[in-house]
């Protein structure tokens, strides 16, 4: 019997039951709600809270306390899929390692990374994998909080990704997007032709059921048309919406006032696959999509929880062994100084050492020696003063400016586009630019969009909230350009 407890900011859900790597059964599903404040976006704020929580809640339901696989989204969590070369496991590793360090192990401390096999194309000679980072202290935050009311975990993932997995066969040869409403967040999942290529997760801020939560989702769908636009996917005709986490009257009155907005988006509740039975529990699958998914088994070669174990065992060994070598190396070098000193006395003449130490004491040469550790002194501070100038221009000659030629470069990509723009304001602190544009036509201001994307002048380019001011103006969007720094001269030559 398998469990799976997925964690969000309001409450604790649980599926038991058993799974293979197409399917699932489910025995039991369980939710109950968090203290507030308990967890936020998937860290532990108060432990003694969420202990009790997690203890009562075991004991109510008598549920297994072995076998536990917990299921977060957090962005101390970080997953990402790669291609790698079909390897054998330990190459494997060894490559995940590779790619994830320059990008993932610089906002942990202790990074500790794991994975997961998803496919292979043995024609193409590769294979896509899962990897799973994060800090090693976050690990054992929840290994300890649940070891201490004596539910033992096997592993640990992101729960996105098993959505993606699970959703994967039901989408196939399908155009369509998934959304999972999680209190006030939002994952939506993009299937275009039955091959996953996207998700996103953002903030909800109006209540589900109001007309503003319908233009809040519609937002989402525009984005995710938007980029499937300028991927230039096969197929971007994005007209079906499965939605999750809402009840089945939510859901209607959502596809209702979406219909209003765009009657060719059909929204429907996101059904239950046909490859997990969950026999009468089946119409709360909505509520219950991390903590099935986590049935379904994943190829796992390394998890990240097995990542942390190895990783202090390994420090744990490091600390042993030098205990019992330092005192050995100490009297080894203590007996190899004695040896030394004693063939030193019994080769060496009289003579040669008298030399030696007139040698020593001749003022002259004590005089150059004081002189040359002067020297070597300032030349090491000149050297750390210059090194600081350095630094200092080339952070001055690399820093943004938004001159003329910004502004033109975006003028000309709305020209293009026929799209009218105005530019709300700058920002030096953060080199960000704020831009509203305007046009008739929405793929008009998809293409604008594209072609600020590929502008190198700018580091990132975000834009939200696709608006219908009216049928003279036609559509609004607000568009935020962070500038690119520039190249030192250094960097040029």
């Amino acid at each position: 019997m398998s469990v799976t407890v997925f964690l969000s900011n309001t409450n604790i859900q649980i599926a038991v039951g058993s799974g293979s790597p197409t399917s699932a059964k489910v025995r039991n599903l369980i939710s109950m709600a968090l203290p507030s404040g308990a967890v936020l976006n998937g860290v532990i704020t108060d432990p003694v809270a969420l202990k009790e929580t997690i203890r009562e809640c075991w004991k109510i339901n008598k549920i297994p306390k072995s076998d536990v696989m917990l299921v977060l989204n957090s962005p101390q969590l970080r997953a990402n899929r790669i291609d790698t070369p079909i390897l054998p496991e330990k190459k494997t590793t060894e490559f995940v390692e590779r790619e994830t360090k320059d990008s993932e192990y610089g906002r942990f401390q202790k990074p500790v990374t794991g994975w997961y096999f998803v496919s292979k194309n043995v024609k193409e000679k590769k294979q896509k994998i899962i990897s799973e980072t994060a800090d090693r202290e976050f690990i054992k935050a929840y290994v300890e909080l649940f070891g201490s009311v004596g539910v033992k975990l096997s592993s640990i993932h992101n729960g996105v990704n098993l959505a993606i997995k699970l959703f994967g066969a039901q989408a196939r040869g399908k155009t369509l997007v998934y959304m999972i409403l999680d209190g006030t967040s939002l994952v939506t999942i993009l299937y275009s032709q039955g091959e996953y290529y996207y998700d996103s997760t953002s903030r909800v801020f109006a209540q589900p059921g109001t007309p503003e939560f319908a233009k809040e989702i519609y937002g989402s769908v525009s984005g995710i048309r938007q980029f499937a636009t300028a991927q230039h996917l096969a197929d971007t005709n994005i007209n079906e919406i499965n939605f999750a986490g809402l009840a089945e009257s939510q859901v209607k009155r959502l596809a209702e006032d979406i219909s209003v907005i765009d009657g060719q988006l059909i929204v429907s509740q996101a059904d239950c696959p046909r490859y997990v039975d969950a026999g009468s529990r089946q119409r709360e699958f909505p509520y219950f999509v991390y903590a099935v998914a986590g049935l379904v088994k994943v190829a796992e070669k390394l998890t990240v929880l097995d990542a942390a174990h190895k990783t202090s065992d390994a420090a744990q060994n490091r600390r042993g062994k030098l205990k019992l070598i330092l005192p050995l190396a100490g009297v080894a070098v203590i007996l190899a100084i004695i040896t030394g000193i004693l063939m030193a006395i019994k080769i060496s003449k009289q003579r040669k050492l008298d030399e030696l130490n007139r040698y020593i004491k001749d003022p002259a040469i004590i005089a150059q020696v004081n002189r040359y550790d002067k020297i070597s002194g300032d030349m090491s501070d000149l050297g750390m003063i210059q090194g600081g100038v350095d630094r200092l221009l080339e952070n001055q000659d690399s820093y943004p400016t938004p001159d003329s030629k910004i502004n033109n470069e975006i003028i000309k990509a709305a020209n293009r586009h026929k799209v009218n723009i105005t530019f709300n304001s700058y920002s030096a602190k953060t080199g960000i630019f704020s831009v509203t544009a305007k046009s008739t036509e929405v793929d008009d201001i998809n293409a604008f969009i594209a072609d600020l994307l590929k502008m190198d002048i700018f580091e990132n380019v975000d834009y939200t909230g696709y608006t219908r001011v009216n049928e003279t103006v036609g559509w609004s969007i607000n568009v935020v350009c962070t500038l690119a720094g520039q190249k030192a001269d250094t960097e040029q030559k």
